[in-house]
């Protein structure tokens, strides 16, 4: 099983930390969207979910029925151990690989 995030992968499990006890699909997208301007269909978050899901990163249940949901269930999401660690090993290799590039990326922004 690989290891390996997508970029999408990689912002809704962020997105998936930071909803803690909320996260079900609604503040997932809508977690994404406030952080990265990013509108995010719910096919492309379920199906992200549900790969996460099968590769060990995510579990998920269904909750319990709201009134406002006409006594429908939601379905929740956690961040499991394996996806945590994955997460870790992305974001650490990001920050080595960004180090210090800021100015570069200013200049190379700017056209020079």
């Amino acid at each position: 099983m690989s290891t390996h995030l997508g970029e999408f992968e990689q912002i809704v499990l962020f997105a998936l930390v930071r909803c803690e006890d909320e996260a079900h699909g609604a503040a997932i997208a809508e977690e994404i969207e406030a952080r990265t301007g990013r509108s995010v269909s719910p096919g492309a978050l379920y199906t992200a979910l549900e790969r996460l899901e099968s590769r060990g990163f995510v579990r998920s249940w269904l909750g319990d029925s709201t009134p406002e949901r006409g006594g429908r269930r939601r379905r929740c999401y956690a961040l499991e151990p394996a996806g945590a660690r994955a997460l870790q090993r992305t974001y650490d290799a990001l920050h080595r690989m960004a180090a210090g590039m800021r100015p570069r990326l200013a200049e190379l922004a700017d056209g020079g």
